[in-house]
């Protein structure tokens, strides 16, 4: 079930975006509140581990999937296209974007955690954090 980000008068403190390596890696197992992505990633985990412990973080309610505004995914790919990223960046990682562009709008703090150094650039420049799997990098603005 996807869900289109409604604007509240509840702001989170921190939101963290995940990119399919988290969910390869598990990432979604260590991290206990405002984990969200998009349908696009959802459709990337294909492994049989990874699928199965993103079903039960899906199930237990610990990752959130979400739609993004129309008014992010187009300042996304203007964006990407100003720093010559659009052809670099998927569909599933624009949506990824335009869901951490929207999160910036409501939350205090949005950390991207992905190994993609497009995404991480795009991320970096519409305020977010970023952390990478691989390395254990955390980059911030």
């Amino acid at each position: 079930m996807t869900t289109t980000l409604r604007y509240s008068s509840d702001v989170c403190d921190e939101a963290y975006v995940l990119d399919a390596a988290a969910f390869f890696a598990g990432y979604q197992l260590y991290l206990t509140k405002n984990v969200y992505t998009v349908k696009e990633v959802i459709q990337e985990v294909k492994d049989s581990e990874s699928l199965k412990n993103l079903q039960l973080a899906l199930s237990a309610g610990r990752v959130e999937i979400l739609e993004p505004g129309e008014a992010h995914r187009e300042r996304i790919n203007r964006l990407a296209g100003e720093l010559n990223m659009l052809s670099k960046l998927s569909k599933a990682d624009l949506e990824l974007l335009a869901l951490a562009s929207d999160l910036r709008e409501r939350c205090g703090r949005v950390v991207v955690i992905s190994d993609d150094s497009a995404v991480r650039r795009v991320a970096t420049r519409i305020g977010a954090a970023t952390l990478t799997i691989k390395y254990w990098r955390t980059r911030t603005k």
